[in-house]
């Protein structure tokens, strides 16, 4: 785990320094919001490059919001496309080394009324968008807004969720508790989501002046991975044009095959595991990302030899000696069946040529005969 803060011009001010002495390693800085550049970020980013911390960002979304969208899917993703149009070109030349967030949540007086199916696939249109650009995504939310609004199994991205176990005395990190020990109802939910939390929003309140921030709060996380660590090491290679994933849970299951249906590539239940494909490289890339990122097992899969059925002898194939063509036919049989039939043929023609003559010999008598009775 890394220790990091979130910082935007809220903040006013910011001492990268002090926040590295303290053991920040990590910063998280508002891009934008919207449609517009944070005021802060352009400094804050150099600042921050300067003094040698790992650098993300963040945008604060609105294209959900009702008052914007009208309730309309489609509206809502303009908006978005709009507000990522403007991300790109604020990102650019930063030296982004950490997360790009997708951030999430309501303010006070604004409604969200589109699905979380909706909203899921416009998230995963942004972080499509994203890894495009070279960046990695994650959303940002609250822990009931990820399990309430968002259907994390679909999610293709990761997680950094805010829960405020302690608020309002929130922690510092030393004396923060791991999350595998907050047993509360939020707690044990942030901690099932597994490989897909990449971070861990815990604390809001005070330690500004610690972290060299001008106002007296200041958000801090704990990063429990980073994007594109040890990449090459740890992504495996798969050569075959089946894989077999899992163990996968029912909602992990219907992810998959949600994605392979959308490829039109076979996927088949077996017992713990879902069997997908054959299918072209591009599409195994595809799987194999899926099920990395719901942080599945993943495999080559080859099926198993077909065996006999039961009283049937299994025969190897009849192989001819190496070096050798196969014998010709013996046709000397033939031939002479053939000759017998041509000598029948040409007795037979001979009999019929004498049976002609006898014939005309007996019409000439007959019409001899003929003629003298007429006399």
């Amino acid at each position: 785990m890394q220790k990091a803060i979130d910082v935007s011009k809220h903040q006013n001010t910011f001492t990268p320094a002090a926040a590295q002495a303290a053991g920040v390693s990590t910063v998280i800085l508002r891009a934008a919001y919207g449609n517009f550049m944070d005021v802060r970020f352009g400094q804050f980013t150099a600042d921050c490059k300067a003094a040698g911390l790992r650098t993300g960002a963040y945008i604060f979304l609105t294209h959900h919001y009702y008052n914007k969208n009208g309730g309309s899917a489609d509206a809502a993703r303009a908006i978005l496309h709009k507000h990522l149009d403007v991300l790109m070109e604020i990102l650019e030349g930063r030296g982004i080394t950490s997360w790009v967030a997708l951030d999430q949540e309501l303010e006070k007086g604004q409604a969200m009324t589109l699905t979380p199916a909706e909203n899921t696939a416009l998230l995963n249109e942004a972080a499509a968008r994203l890894r495009a650009a070279g960046y990695t995504p994650c959303v940002y939310c609250s822990a009931s807004w990820a399990k309430s609004r968002i259907d994390t199994d679909a999610l293709d991205c990761p997680l950094w969720l805010a829960y405020y176990y302690a608020d309002p005395g929130d922690p510092d990190f030393d004396d923060c508790a791991a999350i595998e020990d907050v047993n509360t109802a939020w707690g044990e939910y942030t901690r099932s989501l597994g490989h897909k939390l990449c971070g861990w929003q815990f604390g809001r309140i005070g330690y500004g002046a610690k972290y060299g921030v001008g106002s007296a709060n200041v958000d801090r996380d704990w990063i429990y991975f980073q994007p594109n660590d040890n990449e090459e090491e740890e992504r495996p290679v798969f050569t075959s044009d089946t894989l077999k994933i899992g163990p996968v849970s029912g909602g992990d299951r219907a992810a998959v095959r949600t994605l392979a249906e959308s490829l039109a590539v076979a996927a088949v239940d077996d017992g713990d595991f879902i069997i997908v494909g054959p299918m072209s490289a591009g599409d195994r890339a595809a799987v194999s990302n899926k099920a990395l990122a719901l942080g599945l097992g993943c495999q080559d899969y080859t099926a198993p030899a077909q065996q006999p059925e039961e009283g049937e002898e299994q025969r190897p194939p009849v192989e001819e000696p190496a070096g050798q063509e196969k014998p010709a036919v013996d046709l000397t049989g033939v031939l002479e069946a053939l000759e017998r039939i041509e000598a029948a043929q040409a007795a037979q023609g001979q009999q019929l040529t004498a049976l002609s003559a006898g014939v005309a010999k007996l019409e000439n008598k007959l019409a001899a005969a003929g003629g003298a009775l007429a006399g």
